[in-house]
């Protein structure tokens, strides 16, 4: 099942053969014609929510309840008007899709989490205090930094070049979404607090970069992390063999899999949740493969990379995966 969340009111959709389905207000449609339900409207609010962190703490109830209002639509009902005679079906090219994270939740980022992208960048280093920072960030536990949910966009949004950086970068990148929060969660209960997966670019800042404590001013500016377009929920994934690609302007750039993940999901959250609770929404994001601009560019004596790779304004970066669906986005002036 694809859980998006869309339209003005931000409310939660199904995904179905390029239309996406008003969940809600279908599951109040099919208990108005199927049951006695007195109140219709008021038990859908409850069963199958309209706000995706209600849907998503509903658990299993709500996602019973989309599946059946869903089957009720397409094989049983008269009509596809709402209890109120609103509209439930939208073409996805005539709606918004809004990035699939609410309000206050957490994107926790894990940092040199693939070997091929530090490895690529040794190689194109040369200076001892690269190499020295590459090898402090893979050595021990799981690195991660924190993106500001309000510097969240959506697929399809323009992506502002920031006026600050002359090395904008991309990243492609899979996320898991926690459905059961939780604290100290073990790995090998992961599973039991995964909700579902969806697409990351951890679009980032590349001048002058240090792993110091202005490391957060390189990742977090307005748009910096595309989440979507979509939620899979319930497909029988496995979060360690996810394939993640990313194109600039239809070249692939990056072309790798969760398999290469140096500390799996599971490490992840069992790192993340330590002292520290887990909350229904939050999503973790995996790090990235080889083959952003910076990884990829040979760095010279004075310590800079050449811009060749890097993003310019125009440029059009889609991150995609077979299993998820695929983020897109053009890189846009600062002045725009």
């Amino acid at each position: 099942m694809k859980v998006a969340v869309f339209g003005p009111a931000r409310r939660v959709g199904v995904v179905h053969e390029g239309s996406v389905v008003d969940i809600n207000a279908a599951y109040a449609k099919y208990l108005a014609e199927t049951s006695p339900a007195a109140r219709p409207l008021a038990e859908a609010a409850v069963a199958v929510p309209a706000r995706l962190n209600a849907f998503i703490e509903e658990g299993a109830r709500a996602l019973d309840g989309a599946r059946t209002a869903l089957e009720y639509l397409l094989d049983q009902a008269q009509d596809v008007a709402g209890v109120t005679g609103e509209q439930l079906w939208f073409a996805l090219d005539e709606v918004r899709l809004h990035a699939p994270i609410e309000g206050q939740s957490r994107v926790l980022c894990a940092l040199a989490n693939f070997a091929d992208h530090m490895q690529s960048a040794a190689e194109n280093s040369h200076g001892a205090d690269t190499e020295e920072t590459i090898s402090r960030l893979l050595a021990g536990g799981p690195k991660f930094f924190v993106k500001d949910h309000r510097a969240v966009s959506a697929s399809g949004d323009p992506l502002r070049y920031p006026a600050r950086t002359q090395r904008l970068d991309y990243e492609a990148e899979v996320a898991v979404v926690i459905g059961r929060g939780g604290r100290d969660v073990k790995g090998e209960d992961l599973a039991s607090h995964v909700w579902g997966y969806t697409l990351f670019n951890d679009w980032s800042v590349r001048d002058n970069v240090s792993f110091g404590p202005d490391f957060m001013y390189s990742k977090n500016f307005d748009g910096s992390a595309t989440i979507g377009p979509w939620i899979v929920v319930d497909e029988g994934i496995d979060p360690q063999d996810i394939p993640i690609e990313c194109r600039v302007n239809g070249e692939v750039r990056q072309s790798g899999n969760t398999r290469s993940m140096v500390h799996s999901f599971a490490a992840l959250a069992e790192h993340l949740s330590r002292d520290t609770t887990l909350l229904p929404g939050d999503l973790i994001a995996s790090g990235t493969p080889k083959g952003t601009a910076v990884d990829s560019s040979r760095q010279g004596p004075d310590g800079s990379f050449p811009d060749t790779l890097f993003l310019k304004s125009g440029d059009v970066v889609e991150v995609s995966s077979a299993l998820i669906g695929a983020i897109r986005n053009e890189v846009v002036k600062p002045t725009d």
